[in-house]
């Protein structure tokens, strides 16, 4: 039986900050009188977004509709040659809330050549819900993106914060990818506060220390407009 899982419904704010050095954002969290401290060891962030071949997901983002599913394949680790532990991973969005349902897959090789024809053999050798493996036929890779992560939580344990910089993405097709078109966003940081949805009213220590701004912002979204230009 396939191993899913999921994390719970949370809460995520999202700060996209630009022209301020990940340094200086570090340093802010640091200081906060919630206490955050790092926590595991800071890595490097991997994903391919699968969408259907009219970017479904890409416009029900950009049109703010409240219930939506993004997929994507997540690793950790080197972005080419051999994925050791692939997750692919349905983020969903329900109003302000979001969890995520992940199954693992088995280990597939990302290199030049890669194609819609690598994932269906990860996806029919790897042990998936038949009901799942019929959706993904309807999908295909149209991004992929790349950026490096550290994590903090509260000295309470009720808040995490990612702090996400160099992030790059690489268009992708269906067949034949050669990973040549690529665009980056070397003057932002990406700030996630995370909290679970049973939080209903968040800890001002929190919302009134940052200088920082609530945004909307997708990787997804930025990175297909990016590479797209």
């Amino acid at each position: 039986m396939s191993e899913a899982g999921d994390i719970g419904y949370r809460f995520e704010r999202k700060y996209h900050i630009q022209e301020v050095p990940t340094w200086e954002v570090e340093h802010w969290v640091r200081r906060s009188p919630a206490l955050f401290t790092e926590v595991f060891a800071p890595r490097h962030v991997n994903n391919i977004y699968l969408d259907s071949p009219q970017l479904g997901a890409y416009f029900e983002n950009l049109q703010g509709i409240a219930d939506r599913t993004k997929l994507r394949i997540r690793w950790y680790g080197p972005l080419l040659g051999p994925l050791r532990k692939p997750i692919l991973e349905f983020k969903i969005k329900r109003g302000m809330v979001g969890t995520k349902e992940f199954f693992p897959l088995l280990p597939f090789s990302l290199e030049p050549g890669f194609g819609i024809h690598t994932l269906h053999a990860a996806f029919n050798q790897s042990d998936l819900p038949p009901s799942l493996r019929l959706e993904l036929t309807a999908v295909e890779p149209t991004l992929i993106n790349r950026y490096h992560r550290k994590y903090f939580v509260s000295a309470d344990g009720h808040y995490r914060i990612t702090i996400d910089s160099h992030l790059e993405f690489y268009r992708v097709h269906r067949h034949h990818n050669q990973f040549l078109a690529r665009a980056t966003l070397p003057d932002s940081t990406v700030m996630e506060l995370k909290y679970a949805g049973e939080i209903d009213r968040i800890d001002d220590r929190i919302t009134n220390f940052f200088p920082f701004r609530v945004t909307r912002m997708s990787k997804y979204v930025t990175g297909v407009e990016g590479v797209e230009g």
